[in-house]
């Protein structure tokens, strides 16, 4: 099964592994010796299926996993954690984010994703004096190849007419300083020996053939809508449905012992038939709609097909204070327009296994840094802070290929 970032966002917040319920009244112990709990790694049948992962393909990739999970143990005050212990888990899975997904045989030919869920849970004593080190806790994800994950972090970088267009093109997030001493990309900190960008500009031709889809998907989902009220409206005063009905009504008097069965079902049935004039305002607003729908559709299929080649090649930008929904799709460079990209996926060297580790992308940390309450534990946030700021970042550039 493919994962999304809204489930991983929970796991980040919760325990993944283990847990009982903890006793109400706990005391953390900031001095008391942690541990490094087993690994663990998952390589589930869907995923292995969709990615066309081969056994031995999937052997080599726990050992990337396991190798960057010994550059996090090797970290200062980490090999043997005081006040806190870690749990690491590996996933061999291709998130689902940016709408689209490629099809098999190009994620055949792509390096294999993963994940490696970082937890530091706090070591406590209960009011029994039982030692635990389960529980909540904040978490940090480090994704191995999963390019569109930078791209796609930030729900604000969406294009909202591509809702509906199975499309993996976004608004170029704004540059932010380096973290951590890790470059930057909107909340996730990107790691690569690669000299290519990790985005790709789109044509604008492109732009609006995807526009486009959108609104066709709109038009479906609004005749559809028409039609439906429509259907009911025809079934309510249709004279056929309405000697059907009278006929039932006439057999289950017949059976009744009620005398007044039949006038009762008579004015009920008169109700019913009333009120389907009180569907007309709501089917004249959903013809209504589509038909703009049809229009807006028109105009995009318009516009595409009187795109000079120039401008159909040329990288396209977004101007979100535009309030026409389709001329806010320009040719790059124009004023208060942001850039449209997608994974750059060629930044991939194909020639190398597809276990190798290309890309790191450390994400959710942000609710760690900043203003935020006070840790209560040793693990948690002031775990993963440290951990961050301690990293080996040579030791990291040297185990991406």
């Amino acid at each position: 099964m493919r994962a999304t970032l809204e489930t991983l966002g929970a796991v980040a917040l919760t325990l993944v592994m283990t847990g009982t319920a903890l006793v109400a009244q706990i005391r953390y112990l900031p001095d008391a010796p942690g541990t490094w709990k087993p690994w663990a790694f998952r390589a589930y049948p869907d995923n292995r299926r969709q990615l066309a992962a081969q056994p031995l393909e999937v052997k080599a990739l726990e050992r990337q996993l396991l190798a960057l999970n010994a550059i996090l143990k090797s970290t200062a005050g980490f090999a043997s954690p005081v006040g806190f212990s870690v749990e690491t888990v590996g996933d061999m899975e291709l998130l689902a984010v940016g709408g689209s997904v490629a099809p098999p045989a190009v994620l055949a030919k792509r390096p294999l994703p993963a994940t490696l869920n970082f937890g530091a849970y706090g070591v406590y004593q209960t009011a029994a004096g039982v030692r635990g080190d389960t529980g909540e806790t904040s978490q940090l994800l480090l994704f191995v190849n999963q390019l569109a994950v930078p791209l796609f972090q930030d729900a604000e970088n969406a294009v909202p007419e591509f809702e509906h267009a199975d499309a993996d093109v976004v608004r170029l997030a704004s540059p932010k300083p380096d973290l951590f001493g890790l470059p930057r990309y909107g909340d996730t900190l990107v790691l690569t020996k690669a000299s290519a960008p990790i985005w790709a500009a789109v044509p604008l031709g492109e732009v609006l053939e995807l526009a486009a889809r959108g609104i066709q998907f709109r038009l479906i989902q609004s005749r559809d809508a028409a039609a439906r009220i429509q259907a009911r409206y025809d079934e309510l005063k249709s004279p056929a449905a309405r000697a059907k009905r009278i006929a039932e009504y006439k057999a289950l008097a017949a059976l009744s012992k009620d005398p007044g069965y039949l006038d009762k079902m008579m004015k009920v049935d008169a109700t019913i038939e009333a009120g389907a004039d009180a569907l007309l305002t709501p089917l004249g607003d959903a013809t209504k709609q589509a038909t703009g729908i049809e229009r807006e559709l028109a105009a995009a299929k318009a516009a595409s097909a009187a795109l000079p080649a120039a401008d159909r090649a040329a990288p396209a930008c977004y101007a979100s204070q535009d309030p026409v929904s389709l001329s806010r799709f320009k040719r790059a460079p124009a004023s208060g327009c942001v850039a449209l990209v997608r994974p750059n996926w060629a930044l991939f060297n194909p020639a190398l296994p597809r276990s190798a580790p290309q890309v790191l992308v450390i994400g959710h940390f942000a609710s760690c840094v900043g203003d935020g309450p006070k840790p209560l534990h040793a693990g948690g946030c002031a775990a993963n802070t440290r951990l961050l700021e301690s990293l080996d970042r040579q030791a990291l550039l040297a185990w991406l290929q």
